[in-house]
């Protein structure tokens, strides 16, 4: 994936009613903590058998609450993984768009694009894990809008700024895969495997950061 969305349920605010505010207030940090519960419940089961491990009546049973009460908050597994997926992607868009916010220069925007978002996922380990997993079954319209796609957005747009023009569409089309391929690895390299690589990983990211560089300005400069 790569590597958040208008569809994707969420647990729902409770309609509006007589209670007084301080009722309200408690009922919203309930729901909070619900989510909270849920959403850990989610990653330990992935992390005790993956994808596949994650069942609506396992969660419902981590959380206290029937199975049924689940199904209130979200139709089917998909959507209660989506929502949690969506979380998290968002987190990683929001700290990579942060991370870039400071630098002028379009080259430096994007390696520190990059930087950010990569060390987000290096913090968040289980996180990537859940997000990631090769067997997590996703929906097009997951990946075609909100978090899921705001990454993509984001990285695309500033490649193409700074290979600037007379850069044909199938070029520019190789370097954003080019690009994916390349900070996406590092991670799984880095994260998703139980094997690490021997050099260390902040050096390793740097030089993965420089590489991405390197071969963007081969293809700018026409060689």
């Amino acid at each position: 994936m790569s590597a958040p969305v208008p569809d994707t349920p969420v647990i729902p605010v409770l309609p509006p009613s007589t209670d007084k505010p301080t009722q309200r207030r408690r009922r919203g940090a309930a729901q909070d903590e619900l989510r909270e519960q849920i959403r850990l419940a989610v990653k330990t089961q992935h992390n005790q058998g993956g994808y596949g491990a994650v069942t609506m009546r396992g969660v419902a049973q981590a959380v206290g609450i029937s199975a049924m009460s689940l199904y209130r908050y979200f139709p089917n597994k998909s959507a209660m993984l989506e929502s949690i997926w969506a979380e998290a992607l968002e987190a990683s868009l929001q700290s990579a768009i942060q991370g870039s916010a400071a630098a002028s220069e379009p080259w430096a925007r994007l390696r520190q694009l990059y930087e950010a978002y990569a060390n987000f996922w290096l913090t968040h380990p289980d996180d990537f894990k859940l997000v990631f997993d090769p067997c997590n079954e996703v929906s097009d319209n997951f990946l075609a809008s909100g978090p899921a796609a705001g990454f993509r957005h984001q990285y695309e747009s500033m490649i193409d700024t700074c290979l600037g023009e007379g850069i044909g569409l199938a070029q520019r089309q190789q370097c954003h895969d080019l690009c994916r391929l390349k900070i996406v690895g590092f991670l799984f390299t880095t994260v998703g495997l139980a094997t690490k690589p021997a050099t260390p990983v902040a050096a390793l990211l740097q030089l993965t950061l420089d590489d991405i560089e390197q071969q963007l300005m081969r293809i700018k400069n026409g060689r």
